[in-house]
């Protein structure tokens, strides 16, 4: 009885595997497509000040809360900055298609509505026969404290180009030249402002990365305006980002980080600010 047993599991196991393997044999087997984009290249469709090349995908919407405190360096008399006066800035973006969002905000300085579109023209591929990631962003600002301004007076306008690579699975570096346009300034302040935003990521661990900004102006500029500099950690935690940070500019829009920051942060000058991001799914 025990052989006949033996003999009959034996069987029945081989008839199994053939059974098996045709069936897998009827599976078409599928290879990673070397042609397809590079995956995260950035975490989130910003750097701290800055955009990155990151799109929103179509049909999902990109919810963000950006907070920049006082300058951190009068230490305990006003908190490191907690107690001064923050600039905050609410946005939504929604993904028309994986490569084109648009979207708009809303910050508390000079109350300004801001609208925006990002535009992917080239993605890095897998395989390198697209070696870079290339999009383009436009924005314009409308400032709606009461001042005596006129509508065209209001407005503010900036554009970039953006140029990324994610070099290894941990590094990641843009390069973005950029222009802002205000249509009215103080005498001492200049209309047009271009700069060029040096990005670097570096990724520490499954769920963290470290990063680092930096926008030196280019050419003429208003009085005072300073490089912007900032450095700061992300963590990712599935449908969020949150975004770390100690930075120089207290303006949350590029055409502002570009032509009115004042502060220096190897002087000292910077402060605490944070930034979450949300992604939902709604398409």
């Amino acid at each position: 009885m025990l052989r006949t047993g033996l003999k009959t599991t034996f069987i029945f196991l081989f008839a199994l595997g053939l059974t098996a393997d045709g069936l897998l044999g009827q599976i078409p087997r599928r290879r990673a497509n070397p042609d397809a984009p590079v995956d995260e290249v950035f975490w989130a469709p910003s750097i701290i000040g800055m955009s990155s090349v990151t799109n929103i995908p179509k049909g999902n919407l990109n919810v963000t809360i950006l907070h920049a405190f006082g300058i951190a360096t009068n230490g305990i008399e006003d908190l490191w900055g907690l107690d001064a006066s923050a600039n905050i800035r609410f946005g939504v973006d929604y993904g028309l298609h994986d490569r084109l969002s648009v979207g708009f905000a809303r910050s508390r300085f000079d109350k300004l509505y801001d609208f925006r579109m990002k535009a992917n023209l080239l993605r890095q591929t897998r395989n390198d026969t697209i070696p870079i990631e290339i999009a383009v962003k436009g924005d314009f600002g409308i400032q709606t404290t009461k001042n005596g301004f006129g509508f065209a007076d209001r407005l503010s306008y900036f554009i970039s180009l953006m140029f990324a690579r994610k070099l290894t699975e941990r590094v990641s570096v843009q390069i973005s030249p950029m222009f802002s346009h205000f249509n009215t300034v103080f005498i001492e302040e200049e209309n047009d402002h271009f700069a060029v935003g040096l990005v670097a990521r570096y990724v520490i661990g499954d769920r963290m990365s470290l990063m680092v900004e930096y926008v030196p102006v280019l050419g003429k500029r208003s009085d005072g305006t300073r490089n912007a500099l900032s450095m700061g950690l992300n963590i990712e935690t599935g449908g969020h980002v949150f975004q770390l940070f100690l930075k120089t500019s207290q303006w949350l829009t590029e055409q502002h980080i570009i032509s009115r920051n004042t502060d220096n942060f190897l002087d000292g000058d910077f402060r605490f600010g944070f930034n979450v991001n949300r992604v939902f799914g709604v398409g």
